[in-house]
């Protein structure tokens, strides 16, 4: 890969991904296979005035191995006493945060004990559920990205795994992430500022219901009264603007979790606790799943379901145009992060507090239900959306509005 390319990339997540300030600290989260890229974005980091850079690599293969050789399950809910304060430093002291994810292990953990997996995962979600909530009320800057490895290439593109699949794959990234421009930095900044905008327009609707319909699908999401659409930057506790997600193309808010109602259907690939499934599709009634099923391994979803109540209820309802730059590329990634920028979605757990105008106030888990917000240790992204999906809103004085027709937006 040309490593003129690289450092705009690194550029792009530092500058405006976490917009990094001068003297703050950051952790990079990464897998081991993308530590070449890592160590580029910890140079930039210090380049641009970083304090301290943390580095962790990680590997699925380890949770394999601790899996698939566990004979008491009550070791796989250990947590390290140091993991829980190295969090407690980053909420405490304004670090930022970049995961890098590891998409070149994508099926690492498939063929192993789902039911041990899900206890592992359980415990950990548990163990960080306040580093959780800091993030996802956006309290303290994050992003997320990926990175063109042979193996994810080769997925996506039906090829081989290799330096071929690598390089391909990154004319298909580039353009998505803007690298091919003069400065991907402002351009950034500047589409960012395009889907503030967006999220603006849908919040002054004052929306009570969206409808949405296409192939197998009639869905009506409750909206809350005090929902906020959000959308590109998002501002963090320390004043900073911040991009969470890179690539980003959605406008996304916190539906009224009790108030959906009818069938979906799911219409690109969703790993769900490590295991990629394809053909989901659900069936809500009062905000809650009834009735789920998938072309595969759909075991999964019912283990998911069990962790906890709220991972049958929706905690995000988000709206992507049919033509942003992820569709465009004509791709399926096998990622959410960039599957999601593709397509309008759902999520079932966790609810944003930052997308209600009375966040604030949700303090608690209880607080959260009563407050319209659903609250879960999960929370994960199920793509919706497609070149025939429509989607109508209702305001809450009864008038209709086309938001989205055949995949368009209607509203800009």
């Amino acid at each position: 890969m040309n490593k003129e390319y690289l450092k705009k990339y690194c550029e792009v997540i530092i500058k405006a991904g976490v917009n990094l300030y001068e003297g703050q600290s950051l952790v990079i989260n990464s897998g081991a296979r993308n530590f070449e890229f890592a160590l580029m974005l910890g140079q930039t980091a210090y380049e641009n005035g970083a304090k301290y850079v943390d580095l962790n690599l990680g590997s699925d293969y380890m949770r394999k191995f601790r899996i698939d050789n566990n004979k008491n399950s009550s070791d796989l809910e250990f947590i390290p006493n140091y993991t829980m304060t190295k969090a407690n430093e980053l909420l405490a002291n304004d670090w930022a945060s970049i995961k890098v994810d590891n998409t070149e292990e994508i099926d690492v953990l498939k063929d192993s004990d789902s039911s041990k997996f899900q206890i592992m995962s359980k415990a950990e979600h548990q163990a960080f559920s306040h580093l959780s909530k800091s993030l996802t009320s956006f309290r303290n800057v994050w992003t997320i990205v990926a990175v063109p490895g042979p193996k994810w290439a080769g997925r996506i593109l039906n090829m081989e795994a290799g330096e071929k699949s690598e390089r391909e794959l990154w004319e298909k990234i580039i353009p998505i992430m803007r690298l091919d421009t003069e400065n991907p930095v402002e351009e950034w900044k500047k589409h960012s500022e395009n889907l503030v905008r967006r999220s603006k327009t849908l919040t002054e609707l004052k929306l009570d219901k969206l409808v949405f319909t296409a192939p197998g699908t009639n869905l009506e999401i409750g909206i809350n009264k005090t929902s906020v659409w959000r959308g590109g930057f998002a501002t963090g506790v320390n004043g900073r603007k911040f991009i969470p997600n890179l690539p980003t193309e959605e406008v996304f808010t916190t539906p009224d979790f009790k108030r959906t109602n009818g069938k979906v259907r799911v219409t690109k690939p969703v790993k769900v606790l490590e295991t990629q499934l394809y053909g989901i599709w659900f069936e809500f009634k009062d905000g809650k799943v009834v009735n789920f099923g998938a072309d595969n391994n759909v075991e999964i979803l019912e283990k998911y379901f069990k962790i906890d109540e709220g991972a049958s209820y929706l905690g995000e309802v988000a709206l992507v145009d049919g033509y942003s730059k992820v569709f465009e590329s004509g791709l399926i990634f096998n990622s959410i992060l960039y599957d999601e920028n593709a397509a309008c979605h759902i999520a079932l757990g966790r609810g944003f507090t930052s997308c209600l105008s009375n966040g604030d106030e949700l303090t608690n888990n209880e607080k959260m239900k009563a407050g319209g917000c659903n609250f879960s240790l999960v929370h994960t992204d199920f793509m919706i959306g497609s070149h025939e999906i429509n989607v109508k809103g209702y305001t809450q004085s009864g008038e209709e509005t086309a938001i989205i027709t055949n995949g368009k937006f209607n509203i800009d």
